[in-house]
């Protein structure tokens, strides 16, 4: 398995690839090699961020062909959770994000911008991964990217792949729509069973989702079919009620039902495995 990065269509290999490098990103003790095992590629360099007082961290790769950008989640949902956090704040003309994650990434964003603009030339392709507060973080990121502060300053910069893994919403629908128009078609957001942190923050506090939806079963199947998210949807769907009782628990991402980024992979590598042994 490697990841494809000549290919801006929905892909296991590229689904499997990210999910690997989601879950690595948890690991303390992850290095060079470990990333080539993720990705599937030789990989000439890693740089690493934190940031300073923030939940935001992660890891910047050059692959051959590709460059990656792979957001961490975090061990708890409180600090961004909190009503503060909540707050939608304006986004360049594009609706409103939540301003917990907007901090969180700008954290970290000097770091980022300033390597892959090491990085440009040679064709390198670049996708963008995360699970959890990082899947958040990595739409953000691809908003950054696509939507410049100065448009007529800075061009957009071409991103090939978005894979999101237990994602919270992060945006009003004014700033998911042109997310959508621009680059909906190679973002592709996974969502396993009962896993309430795509649910929040509530769609009565005005957040929505974007991307194509990958929905997981109970069963572990890999579905687009809207019609079934719908249902669980409306069953399970986070109301203000619910939001208050989540900000009042504090719960850590462990004890979050089929929020495991280790559950993530373990389906999406079960699909994969189905199509490609045997």
């Amino acid at each position: 398995m490697s990841l494809n990065p000549k290919t801006t269509a929905y892909s296991l290999d590229n689904a499997f690839a990210c999910a690997r490098a989601s879950l690595l990103a948890y690991d303390a003790a992850r290095n060079q090699e470990k990333v080539e095992e993720a990705f599937g590629l030789p990989v000439a360099e890693v740089v690493e961020f934190k940031g300073a007082g923030t939940d935001a961290q992660g890891f910047l790769a050059l692959l051959d062909d590709a460059v990656a950008i792979v957001f961490r989640g975090t061990d708890s949902i409180a600090n961004w959770v909190d009503d503060a956090a909540v707050l939608p704040l304006p986004f360049r003309g594009k609706g409103a994000v939540h301003s917990g994650f907007r901090v969180a990434l700008d954290s970290v964003w000097g770091t980022i911008s300033s390597t892959l603009d090491r990085w440009k030339g040679g064709g390198r392709t670049l996708w963008i991964t995360g699970h959890s507060l990082g899947g958040a973080l990595a739409l953000l990121a691809t908003a950054y990217l696509r939507f410049p502060l100065d448009p007529t300053k800075t061009v957009p910069k071409p991103v090939a792949g978005l894979y999101t893994f237990g994602q919270p919403r992060i945006g009003t629908r004014d700033f998911c729509t042109p997310c959508d128009a621009d680059f909906g078609q190679l973002y592709f957001r996974f969502v396993n069973n009962e896993d309430i942190v795509p649910r929040v923050p509530p769609r009565l506090l005005g957040y929505w989702h974007a991307g194509h939806l990958e929905f997981i079963d109970a069963h572990g199947t890999i579905s687009d079919e809207m019609a079934m998210w719908h249902g669980i949807l409306d069953a399970i769907e986070v109301g203000l009620s619910g939001f208050r009782e989540l900000q009042a628990q504090k719960p850590q991402v462990e004890q979050i039902a089929d929020h495991s980024m280790a559950l993530y992979l373990k389906w999406i590598q079960a699909a994969w495995e189905e199509t490609h042994v045997g």
